[in-house]
């Protein structure tokens, strides 16, 4: 445990009776009671998130975003000043580093949020490449951290507490704000498929941010990672190190509309294009078992009795009510998706599943 990380506000969820787990070398929150009272609070009202394992990077200088349309799959191009956009990271031979947002502040400086557990790799990543473009890195990931407030109730809880911080930011845009003296980023963007706010705080201010939110709610509405985790797979969301890595790609993982192809260059392009004309790719689908018991990572997945794949990621649906999850289905067994003949195999009994669109997009 002498490695592990703790965050900034250790102390004041155990005070809110958070149960903890080891996730990506941080020791986080993982429910602060039932994780499916907390995942239906942010699904019908609202619930606040303390997410500052994440890493935050600026790159600055008057080629700033040459450089991350080089590094970048999406277009930097396609978004102004006060937008955010998502992107994938790719190695050269077409492999997910990571996926993350880009804030861009103007076309000269971009505030980037990344995973926790590849924020160093991602630095490093980016400093084989920053030599060749007018711009610097900064490593923010130790200055701030992040809290989210998600739910359809989010706006209504933030702009009355707050008015003067979160009115008119409109979804997948944010604002720089100075919070107790201190610049702030307030972004309308998230990761639960529902309306909200990511606001990224120095750590000066970040305890007293917190008590604010906690006193200004009826009730107890933090929620820790087991509700997040159902309520990206819910929304169709991938994570890192899941439904993307370096080894699978955008192209397997169905996220090209986040790799603009139009640009001239950038790392992975000619990988990914040479997979998309060979066609001889897996697919990453989003599946509902017909039963109550839940596959996990790893676990095989049949197409009649002839394995065609594994299981990336599992668990319950409270709004579907039933098991969900993504699995990798290799190219040749694509065509029969459709079939009634899937199965997922749990303690070596093999479980019916049926390929559907994530719950949130039926």
């Amino acid at each position: 445990m002498n490695n592990v990380k703790r965050l900034p506000l250790h102390d004041f969820h155990l005070s809110n009776s958070a149960k903890f787990t080891t996730f990506a070398g941080w020791d986080m929150p993982v429910s602060y009671g039932s994780s499916v009272a907390e995942h239906l609070r942010v699904r019908e009202e609202f619930g606040f998130f303390d997410v500052s394992h994440m890493g935050e990077i600026l790159i600055k200088g008057p080629e700033a975003i040459d450089f991350l349309n080089y590094v970048l799959t999406n277009n930097l191009n396609r978004i102004q000043d006060g937008q955010a956009i998502y992107s994938l990271m790719c190695n050269e031979n077409g492999g997910v580093i990571d996926d993350l947002i880009v804030y861009r502040i103007s076309s000269y400086e971009f505030f980037l949020c990344v995973n926790a557990s590849n924020a160093q790799k991602d630095f490093l990543h980016l400093q084989t490449f920053v030599e060749s473009f007018e711009c610097s890195l900064t490593d923010l990931s130790d200055d701030y951290g992040l809290i989210a407030v998600q739910g359809p109730k989010a706006i209504n809880f933030l702009t009355k507490l707050m008015p003067e911080y979160c009115s008119n930011i409109s979804r997948m845009h944010f604002a720089k704000r100075e919070i107790w003296g201190e610049q702030s980023y307030i972004a309308r963007t998230g990761y639960t498929g529902e309306d909200g706010f990511e606001i990224f705080l120095p750590i000066s201010v970040l305890s007293k941010f917190a008590s604010l939110i906690s006193s200004s709610s009826t009730d107890t509405s933090w929620v820790g990672l087991a509700a997040r985790d159902s309520l990206r797979l819910e929304a169709g969301f991938c994570l890192h190190g899941h439904e993307i890595s370096e080894e699978i790609s955008p192209v397997e993982a169905r996220l090209l509309w986040a790799a603009c192809f139009d640009k001239e260059d950038f790392v992975g392009k000619m990988a990914l294009q040479k997979q998309l004309n060979e066609k001889n790719f897996g697919q990453v689908l989003h599946y509902e078992v017909r039963d109550r018991r839940i596959p996990r990572e790893g676990s095989s997945v049949f197409f009649n009795e002839t394995s065609a794949g594994r299981v990336l990621s599992g668990g319950f649906s409270p709004l579907a009510k039933t098991p969900i999850g993504t699995a990798y289905i290799t190219s040749e067994f694509i065509k029969q998706k459709r079939s009634s003949d899937w199965y997922a195999e749990v303690r070596g009994k093999l479980l019916p599943i049926e390929f559907s669109k994530p719950v949130l997009k039926r």
